[in-house]
């Protein structure tokens, strides 16, 4: 039989006799198999070969989609590349050699919250969907790998709370007047002491402030320098403890007469937390705050918090004080009840003290009608 060896036309004998007949059709068989085999292997490293890194496509993918995206939107997905996606060796090769393995290990290594993890997805499944319109690749690889690598959705954003109590919360703040100047103070005081998100507050403008009535109208979260509806979508009206609404009010008259001076805007004043480093009128960024509450868990000897656990300390220690479940869902700004009780219900174990032995004996006020009354006790508790 002839075989081709190196692009030279070569004859190999096998043997003699029907025997050997025998062993030269099992080998060209062999010989053919291979054939085929290896030119299936070219066909398919062909169509790899011919496909963009995927770092380059990705690059190309963020920019002819900027102009469909919020400014907000981009930076958050361009970080994320070049944050958790660049750096990893399987993104240097190319796009059409990426399998649904490397990006599973990739994702499963994330040492991120479970938002995250998801937001990388996103946006690589987002990459995959634009190669497979191009008809750069057949399917996308990342489709459906979340719930291989998260918890179920209903559990997949369930944080422990770790509010200060009553005593930290002060600590804290005190702590804070010492090191930090006013307006800075006021941001960490209005998430402790009237329960708003954090970017609620870099948002706050003064028309919202009715100081007659204690109330701020919450309509707009900060973040990334662009201005959103709040995270629950709606607005709402949030009551001011007096001590907080005095301050503010004194707050505001120190930036108008600030402003006065650096004759600026006829002294009118509007976003109440503006970031002196910025360049224009942009409020601090939530990065800021985050390390500046850091700062100062650490010089009062406290455990380290993030800016949402100011909030989650005003919620518990309104609902250790018996205040409605109902009227704290309304001040934070949750869609349902149901949602402020699954977070903070454990927090609650003195709620159902009050009047516990009238429930329980039938008697008012907690005090039995025999001659050992029982008086009625209040248990206020932290975890």
């Amino acid at each position: 039989m002839f075989i081709d060896k190196l692009g030279y036309r070569k004859n190999k004998t096998i043997g003699s006799g029907r025997e050997s007949l025998a062993k030269a059709i099992k080998a060209g068989e062999r010989i053919a198999r291979q054939a085929v085999n290896c030119g299936q292997a070219r066909k398919k490293l062909d169509s790899v070969s011919g496909t963009p890194v995927f770092a380059d496509y990705s690059k190309k993918w963020l920019e002819e989609n900027a102009s469909r995206w919020e400014e907000g939107t981009y930076d958050r997905y361009d970080s994320i590349l070049k944050l958790h996606v660049w750096p990893h060796a399987c993104y240097r090769k190319q796009i059409g050699a990426i399998t649904r393995t490397d990006i599973k290990q990739h994702l499963r290594r994330v040492k991120r919250s479970p938002k995250t993890v998801e937001l990388i997805h996103t946006v690589i499944s987002g990459i995959f969907n634009e190669a497979v319109d191009d008809g750069i690749v057949n399917a996308n690889p990342s489709a459906g790998l979340l719930k291989k690598i998260l918890p179920p959705k209903k559990k997949r954003y369930l944080r422990p709370s770790d509010p200060f109590n009553r005593q930290d919360r002060d600590l804290f703040l005190s702590c804070a007047k010492l090191f930090c100047p006013w307006d800075q103070q006021l941001i960490l005081k209005v998430m402790a002491y009237a329960g708003l998100r954090l970017g609620e507050v870099l948002a706050m403008r003064f028309e919202h402030l009715d100081f007659a009535k204690m109330t701020y109208f919450v309509s707009q979260g900060y973040k990334l320098k662009s201005f959103k509806t709040p995270k629950s979508g709606n607005n709402r009206l949030v009551d001011l403890p007096a001590f907080l609404a005095e301050e503010l009010q004194k707050y505001v008259v120190h930036l108008r007469k600030k402003l006065l001076k650096a004759g600026r805007g006829g002294g009118r004043v509007d976003l109440l937390f503006i970031d002196p480093d910025e360049n224009g009128p942009w409020p601090y960024s939530q990065r800021k705050i985050q390390m500046l509450l850091k700062r100062v868990c650490k010089k009062a000897g406290l455990r380290i918090r993030n800016p949402h656990d100011l909030r989650h300390t005003y919620a518990t220690v309104l609902l250790m004080a018996h205040q409605s479940p109902g009227y704290v869902q309304r001040q934070l700004g949750h869609s349902s009840i149901s949602i402020t009780m699954d977070i903070y219900c454990h927090w609650t174990p003195g709620e159902g003290r009050r009047d516990l032995e009238a429930a329980l004996l039938g008697v008012e006020k907690g005090l039995d009608a025999g001659p050992n009354p029982v008086r009625k006790t209040h248990i206020f508790a932290y975890k």
